[in-house]
């Protein structure tokens, strides 16, 4: 089994309200030395404020728990564990905060790399049916693409478009990112569920790739992978060269606890700060040579590694070595956030005269 760690609060808590609602079976223990007690537990409340397990006092392990002694939960259906060391009791009841991370096991056979909403990453696809009259396909359509592996793709769609795309709907595929695929290219709805809420607008689709992919079509697609990999990977192996999703979640959370207001500014500020990404290589020349590279550095402590690669990498390698140099430089998260706020004001300024465009919507798309 693989399991990966999530510090995403929104996910943590929706995982805690299933098992609440649908009341799913659980197994909580404690490690006592080589020996794993386990009690009998269900979960009764759960909000952002507080959540409450009862123990059963009935239950043959139940006077061999130990408040001072960390607790684990086991969810087989969700395939989740979390840890908690901090909780309070009382009597058969323990209280805590929700967990600052769960382990959640990968059921994908196949790794799938994520791309921001706000990327405005493209896919398109069409119906397989075709008007009589015409030979059209019956619709056409553009959606946002979210995730990616070499055996499938996730998008947001509308929800007028969503009622198009039932579980087991097939549709040909036209172009996914950058690059036009060849036609006819078939992919089966998998999934289909709202996104971020239950109340939103939004929905998610999970594709599944033809089993019967021809070469042309997988190393398209393979392609795809191999390059969003490279830059999540980053400019380096051995240097600190900015933070992964769930590392940025994790630190952001962490400076949430000592200062909610400083934690929402740098949050904000790494969004703006990733549009830099968009920018052509002579607009990222031109800009990294008239801005301080020593206050980017500390400006981009917190952003992604992504971002960072996209910065850099078409730049020489020596340029690429300077800013490492200056980017493993610790600095508090007020003095990330002075930082920021000063680099992305000179951002502004270039926008306003038209030195630098950020548009996520300005990409190639290859034939």
């Amino acid at each position: 089994m693989q399991y990966w760690k999530t510090h995403q609060k929104e996910l943590i808590s929706s995982y805690l309200e299933l098992i609440l609602k649908k009341k799913i079976k659980f197994t909580l223990w404690q490690q006592h030395g080589d020996h794993r007690t386990v009690f009998d537990a269900k979960l009764i409340e759960v909000s952002k404020q507080l959540c409450k397990l009862k123990l059963n006092p009935q239950s043959e392990n139940f006077g061999l728990f130990r408040p001072e002694h960390a607790f684990f939960i086991h969810v087989p259906e969700l395939d989740i564990i979390l840890k908690k060391e901090k909780f309070s009791t009382l009597s058969e009841y323990l209280e805590f905060t929700i967990p600052g991370s769960i382990q959640v096991y990968e059921r994908r056979r196949t790794r799938r790399f994520s791309y921001q909403y706000q990327d405005h990453k493209n896919i398109t696809f069409e119906s397989i049916t075709k008007d009589p009259s015409t030979g059209k396909p019956d619709y056409t359509f553009s959606c946002v693409l979210i995730d990616i592996s070499t055996s499938g793709a996730g998008m947001v769609v509308s929800k007028e478009v969503s009622a198009f795309l039932e579980v087991g709907t097939l549709v040909h595929l036209l172009n996914l990112t950058d690059q036009k695929l060849p036609a006819p290219f078939k992919v089966k709805v998998i999934y289909k569920n709202s996104y971020a809420n239950p109340d939103s607008e939004l929905y998610k689709i999970g594709l599944i790739f033809d089993d019967e992919l021809d070469s042309i079509s997988y190393k398209s697609i393979s392609s795809i992978v191999e390059i969003k990999q490279k830059k999540t990977e980053g400019l380096s192996k051995n240097l600190y060269c900015g933070l992964d999703f769930e590392e940025q979640v994790n630190k952001l959370n962490f400076i949430e606890l000592q200062n909610k207001v400083l934690a929402n500014n740098l949050k904000d500020n790494i969004e703006y700060l990733d549009k830099l990404r968009y920018m052509t290589t002579k607009m990222k020349v031109d800009f990294l040579k008239s801005i301080n590279n020593d206050l980017l550095a500390v400006a981009l402590r917190l952003s992604s590694k992504e971002l960072i690669f996209e910065l850099f990498s078409e730049l020489t390698e020596t340029m690429q070595e300077e800013f490492l140099e200056k980017l493993q430089n610790e600095k508090p998260a007020s003095a990330i956030c002075k930082a920021q706020d000063e680099i992305l004001k000179s951002i502004r300024e270039m926008e306003s005269t038209g030195e630098i465009v950020l548009d996520p919507t300005a990409f190639i798309t290859y034939v």
